[in-house]
């Protein structure tokens, strides 16, 4: 098997919008003539502000959306030619909020157990060992197994939500600012867990995400998206250190930095 996991060739993305009331509608262009190439063993960072188009890739390569014009392939395969069951298999999704991804009125172990179902796995009698193993893998007790969200705190749900999109074993993971939503105690544990299990599993990460010092501790490549285009792409330390796009230079800028004699230069 090659070791390029996702290969992004001109992919575009349009949608159709309200111009309001008798006006018609008009084309927004939400991905613009996007390529991109991700090997395995890397974590890609797409990153920009709201709005630049970055979820919207994500989706496609998920093949939660269609792409209007452009190629996607995973691990050598158009993704138009893999049948659902088996993308997901493949690729699975780590989403911002684990307050709203889990189902409340679930157990733990059967919201981590569901891919089995769904997927289709024929040994059921296996699954709560499975299960549990994944518990641990991700650093939540055995005696969550059949708890409910809402008696655990943001860090465990979105262990939770990791252990869940881990459970087959897929080849790539795809977080969308999967630390957005915890406090700032808990973020550096589940970013440390996240790089921890990529070299554990040999997994191949895209970091969907605007914070940039998320970006620095956990990418090993950078991809900026201006208004739907990719504007500058780059290795994490020269991406930091050598900036080449003045938009790049912008978004490094707005880092707050907490010593105040750097505070003349937001002013």
């Amino acid at each position: 098997m090659s070791d390029l996991m996702v290969e992004a060739r001109g992919v575009t993305k349009d949608f159709r919008i309200s111009r309001g009331l008798f006006r018609g509608k008009e084309v927004l262009r939400a991905v613009d003539r996007v390529s991109l190439n991700v090997n395995r063993g890397e974590t890609l960072a797409v990153v920009g502000e709201s709005g630049c188009g970055k979820t919207t890739l994500a989706k496609i390569m998920l093949g939660l959306l269609e792409p209007d014009d452009g190629t996607i392939k995973l691990c050598g395969m158009p993704i138009n030619e893999i049948s659902r069951l088996d993308l997901a298999k493949l690729v699975q999704p780590i989403f911002q909020d684990p307050y709203s991804s889990l189902n409340p009125r679930k157990t733990i172990g059967s919201i981590i157990q569901l891919p089995l179902l769904v997927q289709g796995d024929k040994n059921p009698e296996n699954w709560r060992k499975r299960v549990l193993t994944t518990m641990d893998l991700v650093g939540l007790p055995s005696r969550m197994f059949d708890q409910f969200p809402n008696q655990l705190s943001g860090g465990q749900r979105q262990r939770v939500a990791i252990a869940r999109a881990l459970i087959n074993r897929p080849k790539i993971v795809i977080c969308d600012e999967p630390t957005s939503a915890l406090d700032v105690s808990v973020q550096s544990q589940i970013l440390n867990l996240l790089n921890e299990l990529r070299s554990e599993l040999d997994l191949t990460y895209i970091l969907i995400s605007h914070n940039l010092a998320v970006v620095e501790h956990m990418a090993t490549k950078v991809a900026v998206m201006y208004f739907g285009e990719k504007v500058e792409e780059s290795e994490t330390d020269q991406l930091f250190s050598r900036p080449q796009h003045d938009y790049t230079k912008t978004l490094l800028d707005s880092i707050l930095v907490p010593d105040p004699r750097s505070a003349s230069k937001f002013h």
